[in-house]
């Protein structure tokens, strides 16, 4: 941008002229100037000072900070004593008290009775002076070397009061008819009596240990002793013998004339229990934790027992002992594990025999198979029982029992077998043939293998391998009897009418939810239906054997192929067709009214009745398939066989209503 000289020389004038004006106002001013001027000299002053003032407060300040840490170093030192003084003196005076022997204490411990609660807290107040002096290792200390024999003094004497309290009641332990649980309550009390022993007079501890050990050990085994000894005395007298078995053929009421001048007296006994159950399975549910037997209360009442009713309340009084002393032992004498165990062992071994033999005995005489089942479920249940209580199991014992009564059992059920396989049929035979009604010795089996699949079905466990065992050799016995005397009737359809009475007995006494699904339940109502099918046949020979043949002959030629041979069974077919329109509806009235007479189960007649109709109409089915084949239609006989609807309606009149 450029600017010529008039613009110049303007700006110039302009600039003069303010320079002018300003020069002049500064002299029009003047004195207001200097006034100005000496101000701001005396402010400049009035600044100095105060900036002299700022720095020695400054300086001041800088002496107080010193001083303030000075004192805060003081004051930490000071607190850092003062808290080491104190932690001294808890410490001494935690160490002075744990030391000190009081008067009273003293006092207590040598005079006051054992059995008042002042010396139980003389005593942790001793057992603690001695176990934090020990702990500490303040042996070398003046004031420790002055009380330690006190304190010794004061745990002998101690530990002779309480070695002689807990002797004491170990000692009534023995006094007869006594509640031993009571005093072991008392023990528990002052359990910290042998823990003091424990501590400080370990041989004292021991000798307790054992004299406690040795002393409940002889009171078991003396009160298991009487107990069995009176409990066993409660047994029935009318209990099954070796002479009741399932083959054996009861004479209890002598024929004849020879009954009158009999000098033998024949006494007919109760045996309802010794093959049925009756309730005698309750043992295994609701009364498996009942009372115990009073044995002097029984005699007084007059009341006996079955075997397992006293099996169960010894085997339970021991495993309630069994179990109490094993947590008595733990708790009072503070062990555990293998330790407990070993203790435990001790103190039950002798009560564990004597209970043990007991039973062996018993067992050995019983011929009861029903019981000695429920025995061997009810050792189940015990075992199941300590298990729940989580204390030791004693397993070899348990083992012991169970072999005892499976051995017992295995030797009843096979005298069992071997009777049925010896039975003399001619002692079962009226005028020289046996009816076909169920026989009482099958009778007799299934109600005992109704009551072995009870009590397996009450205990709440499957029937084992064992049992299935027996229950199938016990089967396989009776089978062999049943077709020894099936054989004996006089013809081949009693026969199996014979068979399927005393199957159908079988099925209907082990008849229930659980039975059903077992593997003898199988077995027999297969042997049932074979026997069924036989007889179905057997009943409808002697009417449509001619059809029967015919049908069977025809349809093998067929399912081989050799249609062609058919032919020659043209000139049968007539007959066939005759005979059948002649007596097909005679048949049917000739079957109703033998069926129904021959079976004794009314329900399983009909049943079976209605199978062989079923069965008479297959035949005619498949004869009148037979007749539709090319070679028979142009058979002019063949259209004049009975329609098998009318046979049909002619049978429904036999249906029964129900």
């Amino acid at each position: 941008m450029s600017f010529s000289n008039k613009d110049c020389h303007d700006v110039s004038t302009r600039l003069s002229e303010a320079h002018r004006y300003a020069v002049q106002q500064c002299l029009d001013n003047s004195e207001q100037l200097a006034h100005l001027h000496n101000q701001l000299v005396h402010c400049d002053n009035v600044f100095e000072r105060l900036q002299k003032t700022l720095y020695s407060f400054q300086d001041s300040l800088g002496s107080i900070g010193q001083d303030m840490k000075h004192l805060q170093m003081q004051s930490h030192h000071l607190h850092q004593e003062l808290e080491n003084r104190q932690k001294v003196r808890v410490e001494l005076s935690q160490f002075v008290d744990d030391i000190a022997v009081s008067q009273t204490m003293m006092k207590t411990i040598n005079e006051v009775d054992a059995n008042e609660r002042g010396f139980l807290e003389a005593l942790h107040e001793l057992h603690h002076k001695i176990t934090l002096i020990i702990q500490r290792g303040n042996g070398d200390a003046v004031a420790v070397n002055d009380t330690m024999p006190i304190l010794e003094g004061l745990k002998l004497k101690a530990t002779v009061k309480v070695r002689d309290w807990l002797l004491a009641k170990m000692f009534q332990f023995r006094k007869p008819l006594s509640n031993y649980q009571v005093f072991q309550h008392q023990l528990l009390k002052c359990r910290f009596f042998y823990e003091f022993l424990l501590h400080h007079d370990l041989i004292s501890a021991k000798e307790l240990q054992d004299e406690y050990i040795d002393t409940i050990s002889k009171m078991f085994f003396t009160y298991f002793k009487a107990y069995a000894t009176r409990l066993f005395k409660l047994a029935m007298k009318d209990v099954a013998t070796k002479d009741d078995t399932l083959g054996n053929i009861d004479s209890a009421k002598p024929q004849g004339l020879s009954s009158l001048f009999s000098s033998k007296q024949h006494v007919v006994r109760n045996k309802a229990t010794v093959f049925s159950i009756g309730q005698r399975h309750n043992i295994l549910g609701d009364d498996f934790f009942g009372a115990l037997i009073v044995p002097h209360a029984a005699t007084q009442n007059q009341v006996a027992y079955q075997f397992e009713a006293l099996f169960r309340s010894i085997q339970l009084a021991f495993v309630d002992h069994y179990s109490h002393e094993y947590l008595f032992i733990t708790d009072f004498f503070l062990v555990n594990n293998e330790e407990a165990v070993e203790l435990h062992n001790k103190a039950m071994a002798r009560a564990m025999s004597v209970v043990l033999k007991s039973c062996e005995e018993q067992i050995a005489l019983s011929w009861d198979a029903i019981s000695l089942h429920l025995c061997i479920c009810l050792s189940d249940k015990f075992i199941d029982v300590l298990a729940e209580r989580e204390v030791p199991e004693c397993t070899d014992y348990w083992n012991t029992v169970s072999s005892l009564l499976w051995a017992r059992l295995n030797l009843v059920m096979n005298t069992h077998y071997e009777s049925v396989k010896s039975v003399d049929l001619k002692k079962l035979m009226h005028s020289g043939s046996l009816d076909a009604r169920p026989h009482f010795i099958v009778r007799r089996y299934a109600e005992l293998t109704s009551a072995h699949l009870m009590i397996a079905k009450t205990s709440g466990k499957e029937i084992g391998d064992k049992m299935e065992a027996v229950l199938e050799n016990s089967e396989d016995s009776i089978e062999q009897l049943l077709t020894r005397m099936s054989a004996m009737q006089q013809s081949q359809k009693n026969k199996h009418v014979f068979l399927i009475n005393n199957f159908d007995l079988i099925l209907s006494i082990i008849d229930d939810e659980e039975s059903k699904h077992s593997k003898i339940y199988a077995i027999v109502h297969e042997l049932e239906q074979k026997s069924i099918d036989d007889f179905v046949e057997e009943m409808l020979e002697p009417h449509i054997g001619y059809m029967i043949k015919f049908v069977n002959e025809c349809e093998s030629l067929l399912s081989q192929g050799h249609t062609q041979l058919l032919v020659r069974y043209n000139d049968k077919v007539g007959t066939v067709v005759a005979n059948f329109n002649a007596k097909w509806r005679p048949a049917v009235d000739s079957i109703n009214a033998e069926c129904i007479q021959l079976f004794t189960n009314f329900s399983l007649g009909t049943n079976i009745l209605q199978t062989i109709f079923t069965k008479y109409v297959l035949y005619i089915n498949r004869f009148t398939k037979i007749l539709a084949h090319d070679v028979f239609v142009k058979n002019p006989v063949c259209t004049q066989l009975v329609n098998v609807h009318q046979v049909m309606l002619e049978i429904k009149r036999f249906k029964p209503a129900y």
